[in-house]
């Protein structure tokens, strides 16, 4: 008995079977996710985008320079099975898996840091590299990165941050030079790679740092690390030196390239984002709750009281892992980690989104390895029987997460219940009400499609959001127009377009707008309006195939069919397969035909 337990034991604990065990639990749990539809930016990004259309690397890097190895995925996926959905979730899965095995090598490399390896640790430390992954990997607060198609940027990205700081560790924990090297190069290749996918990785040379102060503890009085360190500093006095210096013209470009939107200020957002990493903590420990829209429309602002008590409670908990590097240095550096690593979504570089789940998933890395050195550095020598009570919480734990994380993408398979479980979730939100519409009028449940938008419009109106009242964000304008059109008040529908159809600064945004001015005209029969404004749709915005058809079926109405078969051609050129399109195009050349041999008849 004894022989086959130590068996067993060595089994569970050998390398290959662990990264097995990992990757079959991946499967598990994101093993049904393969027929899961397109999501908002992924009609954008995929069905929408020219860019993927070809593996021209030039074309990539003109459409997105800061994101040109993401897109270049998209782009390989589309060469292999064009938008066929299984090829890019197993992309997605593939991604996961991987990022979670980086985090179990890091949890092995950690291990074998001075900070950690001369410690006398506990039998039950040997775990911690598969708990630390398993606890990542199976998370259902990661759904969002991996099942949304489209957020493979955030997943990739964490790929390859995690990947160079693995290096990174290797290269620390290497004698020989020519190893040393070896790392040293891995490392600066894939912060470059991780660089060119999204632009909140550019903290990885402090998160390096973080973990050179950590886990090699005689490093800490080392020239280079004081030397990073006063970079740092350097950098933040610069930054305030031009913030009050550089001359207006500089400052405007300056400060247009570090922000995504103008609708918050930088204080205001910054206020905003000390709110919501704390639900992001909560979530990770009680992920209950989750949802695509948390409802956050505006910023609370810093005389808010819950804002200043977490902003202080951040303070404290980043001062204690600070004075607690040298007793607890892997909680310390989880606990930093995953400070950095939110640093540039949640600081004061305004996003349009106040709150969005995908951030957390590099964050997450450094939570996972803190839970997991509790449970198996800190508990065994806490309580009695500490082991077991180490392995039962871990078990129950990864069990809860994995049976949560299957369910929320069981419910990314069906738009409707997703969405309704959002509205349910966050009934004062804009989005998933026009969502859920949307999806029912995909569906052909037209009288519940009707149904959500004036409930979208109620809301919209409780909420103060009437036609030409204030200044909108774009993804409200758009929703209140949308609202407006499908419960067939065109009139506030027109309203809204004209008002903002040149304030919004989004040129999707615009051209929504066009087709809302372009159906309301449709429908009261004016179609040479109609026809100038889903035009103006056409050239603000041609990468959305519902102008192209609104301009055809316009055409064609006025029996201008040779009109309507060119704009059809011009749609399919952009999306060979697409079914309307085709049937249109078909249409439109028999009508075609029919009239010019009706012509001479007439005569």
């Amino acid at each position: 008995m004894t022989r086959d337990w130590l068996t067993l034991k060595r089994l569970l604990g050998h390398p290959l079977f662990q990264l097995g065990l990992i990757a079959l639990a991946v499967a598990a749990v994101y093993g049904h996710t393969l027929d899961v539809p397109f999501y908002l930016d992924d009609y954008l990004s995929l069905q929408r985008n020219p860019a993927i259309r070809t593996l021209d690397g030039d074309n990539l890097w003109r459409y997105s320079p800061q994101r040109v190895v993401g897109y270049f995925t998209f782009a390989l996926n589309y060469a292999l099975h064009q938008l066929a959905l299984p090829g890019y979730h197993l992309g997605n899965i593939v991604i996961h898996l991987l990022t979670a095995w980086l985090v179990w090598g890091l949890g092995r490399a950690i291990l074998q840091t001075p900070a950690l390896g001369q410690a006398g640790l506990p039998r039950a430390a040997h775990w911690l590299p598969l708990l630390a992954a398993l606890i990542f990997a199976l998370h259902p607060l990661q759904t969002q990165a991996v099942t949304y198609i489209t957020q493979r940027l955030a997943s990739l990205a964490a790929l390859w941050y995690l990947a160079a700081l693995l290096c990174y560790f290797r290269m620390r924990l290497a004698t020989a030079s020519g190893i040393r090297i070896a790392w040293l190069t891995g490392c600066v290749l894939a912060a470059a790679a991780a660089f060119l996918t999204k632009q909140n990785t550019v903290t990885l040379p402090l998160a390096c740092l973080l973990a050179e102060i950590a886990f090699f503890p005689r490093s800490r009085r080392n020239p280079l690390v004081w030397g990073g360190w006063g970079l740092l500093v350097v950098g933040g006095l610069f930054t305030l030196w031009a913030m009050s210096h550089l001359d207006g013209a500089l400052w405007r470009r300056l400060d247009a390239m570090s922000r995504e939107t103008r609708w918050f200020s930088r204080p205001d957002y910054l206020a905003a984002q000390m709110k919501a990493l704390w639900w992001y903590i909560r979530l990770f420990f009680y992920p209950v709750g989750l949802r695509f829209d948390y409802a956050v429309h505006e910023p609370p602002t810093w005389a808010d009281p819950a804002v200043l008590i977490a902003a202080v409670a951040h303070a404290s908990l980043i001062v204690a892992a600070l004075w607690g590097l040298r007793r607890y240095p892997l909680a310390a550096f989880g606990v930093l980690f995953y400070y950095t690593a939110h640093l540039v979504e949640s600081s004061v570089l305004p996003i349009r989104d106040l709150l969005f789940e995908h951030r957390t998933y590099l964050p997450n890395a450094g939570l996972a390895l803190a839970v997991a050195g509790g449970l198996t550095l800190r508990l065994p020598a806490r309580l009695p029987r500490g082991q077991a009570w180490g392995y039962g919480l871990a078990c129950l734990g990864l069990a809860a997460l994995a049976v949560a994380t299957w369910q929320r993408n069981q419910l990314w398979r069906d738009p409707i219940a997703f969405w309704q479980s959002n509205v349910a979730l966050s009934p004062e939100a804009y989005r998933p009400r026009l969502e859920l519409a949307n999806s029912y009028f995909d569906a052909g449940r037209s009288a519940d499609a009707r149904r959500t938008a004036e409930e979208l419009v109620a809301l919209l109106d409780r909420h103060g959001w009437r036609p030409g009242e204030k200044d909108l964000p774009d993804t409200v304008v758009a929703n209140l127009a949308l609202a407006y059109t499908m419960v067939q008040r065109y009139d506030d529908a027109e309203k809204v377009a004209r008002h903002y159809a040149r304030r919004v600064r989004s040129r999707e945004t615009r051209a929504n707008l066009q087709l809302v001015l372009g159906d309301a005209a449709f429908v009261r029969k004016e179609y040479p309006r109609a026809e100038t404004h889903y035009r103006k749709a056409v050239d603000l915005y041609p990468a959305n195939p519902s102008a192209w058809l609104s301009l055809g079926e316009t055409l064609g109405v006025q029996q201008r069919y040779a009109d309507a078969r060119q704009v059809y051609q011009k749609l399919l050129q952009r999306w060979p397969d697409h079914p309307v399109g085709r049937k249109k195009l078909a249409l439109a050349e028999y009508l075609m035909n029919r009239q010019s041999r009706a012509r001479p008849a007439s005569r």
